[in-house]
């Protein structure tokens, strides 16, 4: 029973630290966040969040103290959060680099004297991936006769990327004042590429970062491991009793509270 508490003790504080972790990030964008977004970030919270009692489970069905194992699942859950929110974040600068590259032959093909939802479906023709989809859509909503700005307000909200809501915001502008479009395609492709140069940047700079917190956990589980071998009795005695066991549990329960800081203060909203 004390196990069960413990775990669910820990899972309530896992929620909470992806709460505000999560929070955090979409506060700083507002009202622009789309539902969409919202719910891939929820799915990623609920993810992590149930990854922390089953991590706990098995810790227990290893053998492991309740209190260590509580601990585990939380560093299990929250590190399950840090990298899917990595990994989402690769794949939107992926789908704006894309999206701009897209933009690039649309404003050549316009610039040739091509009209506008015959250049998006030459250069949906020509991308791939989600890019491709995007594009597709667009032309094919057109000409079945959707509006225009409902159609890009659809896009926006299903793909809540920066590069992707000025994309289809300059598409919706043109279509209710005409004009030339090419020039305002060729803008936002730049706006993009430089957007997405500097969230490469400051990746690179967070690596150094990321690189130290990796090498002082290391160091940290290599000592204990060399201690462990060097001193066998005394490490088990220590872990024998109560006092032992609840520091231990603190140390690692502190490094995800740590990891999960340390990720957020490293992104950048550009």
């Amino acid at each position: 029973m004390l196990d069960l508490l413990l775990i669910l003790t820990i899972a309530v504080l896992t929620g909470a630290l992806i709460y505000f972790l999560r929070g955090g990030s979409s506060e700083g964008s507002g009202s622009a966040r789309s539902s969409q977004g919202r719910d891939r970030a929820r799915t990623r919270a609920l993810v992590s969040l149930a990854l922390v009692p089953a991590a706990a489970l098995v810790g227990l069905a290893a053998g492991l103290p309740s209190i260590i194992a509580g601990a585990v699942g939380f560093f299990a859950g929250v590190g399950c959060h840090v990298a899917l929110n990595t990994h989402e974040s690769r794949r939107d600068v992926s789908l704006e680099m894309d999206l701009a590259s897209a933009l690039d032959l649309v404003v050549a093909s316009l610039r040739a004297g091509a009209a506008l939802v015959d250049s998006l479906n030459t250069a949906a023709k020509e991308s791939r991936g989600r890019t491709a989809g995007i594009l597709e859509e667009i032309c094919d909503r057109i000409r079945i006769g959707d509006p225009p700005s409902a159609v890009m307000f659809d896009i926006v909200d299903r793909y809540p990327q920066e590069g992707v809501r000025l994309f289809a915001f300059t598409l919706a502008s043109h279509f209710n004042s005409g004009g030339s479009v090419a020039q305002s395609l060729s803008v936002v492709a730049r706006t993009i590429r430089d957007r997405v140069d500097v969230i490469r940047r400051s990746g690179s700079q967070a690596v150094e970062t990321q690189a130290s917190v990796a090498g002082i956990l290391a160091i940290t589980y290599g000592l204990a491991f060399l201690m462990w071998k060097q001193y066998p009795d005394r490490v088990e005695g220590f872990l024998s009793n109560d006092l032992g066991l609840s520091a231990v549990g603190l140390s690692v329960f502190l490094q995800a509270v740590g990891v999960a800081w340390i990720s957020r203060t490293i992104q950048v909203e550009v």
